[in-house]
């Protein structure tokens, strides 16, 4: 089992348990954002964090992953053999004392493709992260419009269903639908935004890291600092984490 399969496997588990991410991480004494990283497929943990958190949920994989160790093992073998023989091609290539006009014939075409290549893939990337910043501002826009207009619904469709937030002073919220009630909430308590304005945004496709600032009013003036993290899901960015910090004075 591989990522993202195996993400979306552990996560199956945990609901089907009844458990938060906070509780599996508990009782694997790991950290909350180590299970939240492994359930969305941002990275492949080791193996005895794989055994321990299927422990932990009561399944057994010790057949399913003791053929997955093996698959890997016998690709990072082929692997190994495949970049040896490479490495003697390239060194023969590049010695020029015998066929010199032949081996700088078959030299030029893939350093022309390599340069090419890498003109287009910063173009492309460039153009991506563009893109991810403008929605990024857009949609910041279009939260405090929802927000101050009551389109609690609206807004609660910006994060993923298993979206986590920390709201400064607050216990940690778990998806989608909690988040939209925390919202109504403070909605109903008076608060409204006056702004939310991105100051940082590190794109690293498919993940986009947002840090800003907002302000409010309940009504005292408020203001605060958040970090965002967004995730491209199904041809549009999704919040997945949030942290929000508050200054009370407004200053």
């Amino acid at each position: 089992m591989k990522q993202p399969d195996l993400g979306r496997k552990i996560s199956e588990l945990r609901l089907a348990k009844g458990m938060t991410q906070g509780q599996l991480a508990g009782k694997c004494n790991v950290s909350l954002r180590t299970i939240q990283r492994i359930e969305s497929a941002e990275v492949t943990p080791r193996s005895y964090t794989i055994r321990l958190i299927f422990e932990t949920l009561d399944y057994e994989i010790y057949s399913s992953f003791g053929k997955f160790s093996y698959n890997l093992d016998r690709m990072a073998y082929k692997t190994r053999i495949w970049l040896g023989q490479l490495y003697k091609y390239v060194l023969d290539l590049f010695n020029l004392k015998t066929n010199t006009m032949k081996k700088l014939s078959i030299l030029s075409v893939p350093i022309v493709s390599v340069v090419l290549i890498f003109l287009f893939i910063s173009n492309s990337q460039a153009q991506s992260e563009d893109r991810a910043k403008k929605t990024i501002t857009e949609t910041n826009a279009n939260f405090v419009k929802w927000f101050n207009s009551g389109k609690i619904d609206s807004l609660a469709m910006l994060y993923s269903v298993n979206a986590c937030m920390i709201p400064d002073n607050y216990h940690a919220i778990y998806g989608r639908e909690n988040i939209k009630d925390y919202y109504a909430f403070i909605y109903n308590a008076g608060f409204r935004f006056t702004t939310s304005k991105a100051e940082s945004v590190i794109v690293s496709d498919p993940i986009v890291v947002e840090r800003g600032i907002w302000k409010g009013n309940l009504p005292g003036e408020l203001a605060g600092t958040y970090i965002t993290q967004w995730k491209y899901e199904k041809g549009k960015w999704l919040i997945e984490n949030e942290m929000t910090n508050s200054d009370q004075s407004g200053n």
